[in-house]
């Protein structure tokens, strides 16, 4: 089988080498790639023209771009707060408690619905683009010449990026000044800047494949957990208890577990990690692998974070099924008597929107 960026550099490997790994294999071959590149400064050295040239391709356009989308994600959050979510939370009679967190959940699951399902018809549905399915391929067709950085993204792909990275803008100053604050809102503030940093990264090195993996495979399970926070707000409310609600925030909630476990914790991994390691031995073993050790070292961070946050995904399921705690809930979330003192938790910055209002009720 033959494999390259270019006829001339043809490789020919064994048909393994392009099937899905075991896992003893991916480890191993993880490790190949590591020795192969991060550790040879004299085979591999850094290219520091290059980067330059990476850096400076950055367009007062995109930032623009990118700063509105952010600013027009921040105007429609406080729309949709004051004309939807507090309106129905009151008319829904939820808790105290409940009430404050409500909007950031109503917000959470509508734009999470809206950008994973403009990632899922970009990169699968429309048909346009096989990395999905063929993700080892992501890096034979890429070769480092002098036009390399100058090739346009597709538009699709565009938007998806320019969105998410909006997005991500927004939920900085969301983060501080409209969510509830939680005990990881810090690690929460580090992987929005992560997130920023890694997109715009991927995006002037034209790694856009990589990038569009990594967003269709974490929003869904963002999409589930919200909606079953929005279901745990309202099994018990208006003087009573709801058990529809409870039903669906516990099968939300295994869901959700199934939902990351499988998409961040195979997935990502499978897909990503061991594309951006074991797709550049094969095709680029010899070659100029530009950044291989500094982008892999941000995908692992970011895999690190899918374990720490999965962490409490797990305390939780341990609680229920051994029945310290009764029912579904938030683990993140500070004691209720710090949220009734006024700020949502030590050391928040600024009260939720929702917050704001229960307490001037």
């Amino acid at each position: 089988m033959a494999a390259s960026g270019s006829p001339s550099n043809a490789r020919t490997f064994p048909d393994s080498y392009y099937e899905d790994p075991t896992l003893y294999q991916f480890f191993e071959r993880i490790l190949i790639s590591l020795n192969e590149f991060a550790y040879n400064d004299t085979k591999y050295p850094h290219d520091y023209q290059f980067t330059y040239h990476m850096v400076t391709s950055v367009k007062l356009t995109d930032i623009l771009t990118v700063l509105m989308l952010g600013t027009v994600f921040t105007i429609l959050r406080y729309i949709v707060t004051a004309t939807v979510s507090l309106p129905l939370a009151e008319s829904l009679n939820l808790k105290r408690g409940n009430r404050a967190k409500w909007p950031e959940s109503v917000w959470k699951f509508l734009i999470y619905t809206g950008l994973w399902g403009y990632s899922y018809y970009v990169v699968i549905y429309s048909g346009r683009h096989n990395f999905f399915q063929k993700p080892l391929d992501i890096f034979k067709d890429i070769v480092f010449d002098e036009g390399y950085l100058t090739r346009p993204i597709p538009v699709d792909v565009y938007w998806m990026y320019a969105l998410q990275l909006g997005f991500y803008v927004h939920s900085i100053y969301g983060t501080v000044y409209m969510d509830v604050w939680r005990k990881d809102s810090y690690m929460m503030l580090f992987h929005h800047g992560l997130t920023i940093f890694l997109l715009e990264f991927s995006f002037l090195m034209k790694y856009y494949k990589i990038g569009a993996l990594v967003l269709l495979i974490h929003d869904l399970s963002d999409v589930i957990l919200e909606l079953t926070k929005l279901n745990i707000y309202m099994k018990d409310r208006a003087g009573r208890h709801w058990p529809l609600h409870e039903w669906m925030a516990n099968i939300g909630f295994l869901a959700f577990t199934v939902s990351w476990a499988w998409f961040r914790l195979f997935w990502f991994p499978l897909k990503v990690l061991y594309t951006s390691h074991w797709g550049v031995y094969v095709y680029h073993k010899d070659k100029d692998p530009k950044m291989f050790l500094f982008f892999n070292t941000m995908l692992f961070v970011l895999q690190f974070l899918h374990i720490y946050w999965f962490y409490f995904v797990l305390v939780l399921l341990v609680k229920v099924a051994s029945g310290r705690q009764k029912e579904v809930d938030d683990t993140r979330e500070f004691d209720e008597r710090d949220s009734e003192n006024g700020s949502g938790g030590h050391g928040s910055p600024k009260r939720s929107e929702g917050e704001k209002r229960s307490h001037a009720d």
